[in-house]
């Protein structure tokens, strides 16, 4: 009798474990600060009252002569124009909207912003201003004469991804848009009769190869000292409300380098080279909505 032996058989195998790191950070945009100017003007400004296109000199009237004569005042008009603002912590995409503070602050002969060295316009120590994002913001302008410049900053956050060290090129283009609507109607809108022009400029600072920014980094008021800032919109008016405003600059030039931090200035002015009784603000209120469109897109090589 033959015996039978049953053998058992496993299958050779070959296998690897093996694991790896995600990275993930996207970009930010958002308004973060604003400032409002109003420099004295040079010179007292005077037209007849009964002919308007007509400049007069007001001491005429002392010596006898006509005393139809209208003139703006002397000093300190500009400080008639202020800006009220509410502002908030920054918050990422996915974070509640955060509560927001009030702050108002005057015109001065330079620009007065909400966020400078780190005290807001309340005079709070309260952080730089990219960690800070406007809620609402009006610019109210009682001078007696045209001339005031306001302001508004927009602030960019780039990836925190580390482009620089790993030699990927990039090749980032801002695109700023203003335009401007009359709320109020009349014989002419705010921007016509005040000759109102705009300019946008962008400067950021770029990442460095193998000296990447701490995890989650924000920084100070100082991060762009010494950077160039690129035109984007060049005296463009804004008189007509149809009128569009638009510029658009590559940002990385030849090193393709990504940029950490960007901030977007758009520079509202009034017109300064007026004549006569054009120079003088109608005492009918005027009120316009201005709306600004900022982008600094994705990399497209």
């Amino acid at each position: 009798m033959v015996a039978l032996f049953a053998a058992t058989f496993s299958a050779s195998a070959i296998e690897v474990s093996f694991d790896f790191t995600v990275f993930s950070s996207g970009s930010s945009i958002y308004p973060c600060n604003a400032g409002i100017k109003h420099k004295k003007a040079n010179d007292v400004v005077c037209y007849e009252r009964t002919n308007p296109t007509n400049s007069c000199n007001p001491n005429a009237c002392e010596t006898g002569q006509s005393c139809d004569c209208v003139c703006s005042g002397t000093d300190g008009s500009y400080l008639m124009d202020f800006t009220e603002v509410t502002y908030a912590n920054w918050s990422d995409h996915n974070e509640t909207y955060p509560s927001s503070t009030k702050a108002s602050f005057a015109a001065n002969q330079n620009k007065n912003f909400l966020f400078s060295n780190l005290v807001d316009a309340n005079g709070k120590v309260s952080g730089n201003y990219f960690d800070k994002q406007l809620t609402s913001l009006n610019f109210n302008l009682g001078s007696e004469l045209f001339g005031a410049e306001y302001y508004l900053d927009v602030c960019f956050r780039g990836p925190q991804i580390d482009y620089a060290t790993a030699g990927i090129n990039t090749n980032w283009v801002a695109k700023a848009e203003a335009t401007i609507q009359d709320l109020t109607g009349g014989y002419a809108s705010y921007a016509a009769v005040a000759g109102l022009t705009v300019d946008s400029e962008i400067v950021c600072d770029y990442q460095v190869a193998n000296a990447p920014n701490p995890l989650n980094y924000v920084p100070g008021s100082n991060v762009f000292s010494g950077n160039y800032a690129d035109e984007l919109i060049s005296n463009a008016s804004l008189g007509y409300s149809t009128a569009v405003a638009t510029g658009s600059e590559n940002i990385t030039g030849h090193g393709k380098k990504a940029p950490t931090f960007c901030r977007v200035r758009y520079t509202f002015s009034e017109a300064t080279n007026l004549s006569g009784k054009e120079q003088f603000r109608p005492w009918k209120t005027q009120a316009a909505k201005v709306c600004t469109k900022t982008s600094i897109e994705e990399p497209t090589l």
